[in-house]
């Protein structure tokens, strides 16, 4: 993992909210002005009626029209109009402690990361997930850990924080509907330290998510986000996989035609026979492309980064 070289001055810091008229916003605003001091950038990013814009606006914080659907083209949208030397963005719903905006801070200038989620589950409060959401985003966690060989316990937080030189290398990246998985996913594949900071994690108060009409689908598409990364960032665990299913299906079909063979003294499971040889070849070609393209694959990151260091 790279890791950016820290500055001795003072890090000015801006915070992004992506918001669809949240009534939280306007305590969320004072609460991070008491936590960073009153010198830090709040812009929002937002899509509202003009009732709450004018309300919005006497908050004198910087207002970004989002003229694309969808939190993480928001969130890009206004990290591209920041200027701060780290950045962060949080969820307008009043749910992610934020606390955890300070403590990623503090990694960042410590130079212990370039990007920092927000653990929901180091302090889930009742009430404050369903039971098939924490589920999901533990399953898509995982998938992710296991991908990019980071241990990370909450991708689908609404919080992180992230150096600002980290963010500008993939700012020019399409967003894709990931939510902060998406920024998760782009920062491991350009190599950088990521890590995660416990923050308690609240029911919400007011309304309900307007982060995607149906989770379930929403967690299915970040799902294949994840694998289609997979299949391009590290082909061999995909290949392998299905390889090694293959060929477990073809071992116990060998053992039941052994086993027959023994019992009968004679061959009589021609067609499990072939079926058997069959899986055990395809699982082994699956095996070996994996090998091939993971190959490949490193092959492939080594010059970029050779390239970018001669840039």
């Amino acid at each position: 993992m790279k890791t950016i070289k820290k500055t001795n001055k003072k890090n000015k810091i801006s915070i992004v909210i992506p918001n669809m008229e949240e009534e939280t916003l306007f305590e969320i605003i004072k609460n991070l002005r008491i936590i960073l001091g009153k010198d830090i950038e709040i812009i929002i990013v937002n899509m509202s009626s003009e009732k709450y814009l004018k309300k919005l606006r006497k908050t004198k914080v910087t207002i970004i029209e989002q003229e694309k659907k969808g939190v993480e083209a928001a969130i890009v949208k206004g990290l591209k109009e920041a200027h701060g030397d780290i950045l962060a963005s949080v969820d307008a719903d009043g749910t992610h402690d934020l606390i955890g905006i300070k403590k990623g801070i503090e990694l960042i200038e410590n130079n212990e990361a370039d990007f920092v989620l927000g653990n929901r589950f180091g302090g889930l409060k009742k009430e404050s997930m369903n039971y098939y959401l924490i589920f999901g985003n533990k399953l898509l966690s995982f998938l992710y850990s296991l991908i990019f060989k980071i241990k990370i316990h909450d991708v689908l937080t609404g919080l992180f924080v992230i150096r600002k030189e980290a963010f500008y290398k993939i700012k020019d990246i399409k967003p894709y509907r990931a939510g902060i998985g998406f920024f998760a996913i782009e920062v491991a594949k350009k190599g950088y330290k990521i890590k995660e900071v416990p923050i308690n994690y609240y029911k919400r108060k007011y309304g309900k998510s307007k982060l995607a009409k149906s989770k379930f689908f929403y967690g299915i598409g970040v799902g294949m986000h994840i694998i289609r990364f997979a299949r391009d960032y590290s082909p061999l665990l995909i290949f392998g996989l299905i390889g090694i299913i293959f060929l477990a299906a073809g071992i116990l079909l060998g053992i039941q035609v052994m086993l027959a063979f023994i019992s009968s003294n004679s061959f009589t499971l021609t067609g499990r026979a072939l079926a058997s040889f069959l899986f055990l070849m395809i699982g082994t070609l699956f095996i070996v492309a994996g090998l091939i393209l993971d190959l490949l694959m490193d092959v492939k990151r080594k010059l970029e980064k050779i390239n970018e260091l001669n840039k």
